[in-house]
Parts: structure tokens; C-alpha cells; sequence
């Protein structure tokens, strides 16, 4: 897959707009992405260059998404734990199948429908206030769940909560409640939303 758009010449490029644009995005969002962390600062990283070529083979591997703002956050703390451009990419793989990047974002709108349930069930009266603010189908939440609170977070504290979350435990939904902010035991969470959220979530 990578040969794929190596071997693609200037002239060729010329006339696939698609592989053009997510060119240009990838090498924008390659440039500021992390460059305070010493795996990918300076100029000539071979980080940003493994970065950059990681996130054209997805392009190749699933072009009818290509590239998508914010997949160079997602994988950033891959390749930095794995140091290693295939295993990176397969990594990255199986975490964008988890993802909704998809055309019609139907998974991010029913994380934030699943949330809204969630903080109206713990949090009443904060629900009602940002319902009278307009702010009751929770799009300030937008960011945090498409890159799993990765601008949000330092880099290390990223490593340590997406090593939790990918344990699909308590269960595959335990990002909510972090969203949420407030502790409860597991047996609780897998309760609450296994009953709330039966359809989609599986605890173990």
C-alpha cells in the first residue's frame, strides 16, 4: 500500500484530486502535530516522516475516508509507544475501526445522545442548565470523544488513559464517564450501562 502512492508521479497526481487534498492535509496537520514532544521536534524528524507516511498508506489502505482532521493526534501516541512504522500502522488500523470518522458521524451522534442520558441521569440539575443554554446536545464534547481527549490531556496522561480505555474495561463505553468526571465503582458503571446502553456496550 505504501508503494501505492510512493510510485504515484506529480503528473499523475495532477489528475486524482482526492490523493492531492489528502496530501495537503496530512502534511498541515503532520507539521503541528506534537512538536513539543522530542520523538517528533526539530526539523527532518524521522518521526514527523513516519508519521507522515503511516497516515498516507491509510489513505490508500481505506481511500474512501483517506484523511481526516485529527488522525494525526490519534496516531501520534501509537507510534511513539510502538517505534515501528508496520506495527504503528496496523495499530492504527484496528484503533480507527473503533473510531467515527466515518461520512455521516452516526457513532459520534450516539455517544453524545448516550452522554446527554448519562449526565441528565447523574446530573439533573446541570443537564437543565445547559438545556436552558442551548447546549443540551453537548457539541462542546465534539473534540474530546473524536480524539479521546488528546488535546486536552499531556501527552504522557494520554498514554496512561488510553491504555485503560483499550481494555474495553469496565466497559467499551467507560470514555463517557470520564467525560462525566465522577468516580464510581465498576460494578456500578457495567450495571448502569449495560441496562442505558444494552445495544452497544458490552461489559466483561
Amino acid at each position: 500500500m505504501k508503494l501505492q502512492w510512493k510510485s504515484v508521479s506529480a503528473e499523475q497526481e495532477k489528475r486524482n484530486s482526492r490523493l492531492r487534498d489528502y496530501r495537503s492535509l496530512i502534511e498541515k496537520d503532520v507539521n503541528r502535530t506534537d512538536r513539543n514532544n522530542r520523538f517528533y521536534e526539530g526539523i527532518d524528524n524521522p518521526g514527523l516522516a513516519l508519521l507522515h507516511d503511516i497516515l498516507m498508506t491509510y489513505c490508500m489502505y481505506d481511500f474512501d475516508l483517506g484523511y481526516v482532521q485529527g488522525m494525526s493526534d490519534l496516531l501520534s501516541p501509537i507510534l511513539f509507544v510502538m517505534e515501528n512504522e508496520v506495527d504503528a500502522f496496523w495499530c492504527f488500523v484496528s484503533f480507527m475501526d473503533q473510531m467515527n470518522f466515518e461520512e455521516q458521524m452516526q457513532g459520534m451522534k450516539t455517544q453524545l445522545v448516550q452522554l446527554s442520558s448519562l449526565l441528565r441521569l447523574l446530573d439533573l440539575t446541570f443537564w437543565n442548565y445547559l438545556e436552558s443554554q442551548d447546549s443540551g446536545f453537548l457539541y462542546f464534547c465534539f473534540r474530546w470523544l473524536l480524539i479521546r481527549f488528546k488535546r486536552e490531556l499531556s501527552f504522557q496522561d494520554v498514554l496512561r488513559l488510553w491504555e485503560v480505555m483499550w481494555t474495553g474495561l469496565p466497559c467499551e463505553n467507560f470514555h463517557l464517564l470520564i467525560l462525566r468526571g465522577r468516580s464510581f465503582n465498576s460494578d456500578l458503571i457495567c450495571l448502569f450501562f449495560y441496562d442505558l446502553f444494552s445495544t452497544s456496550t458490552s461489559c466483561r
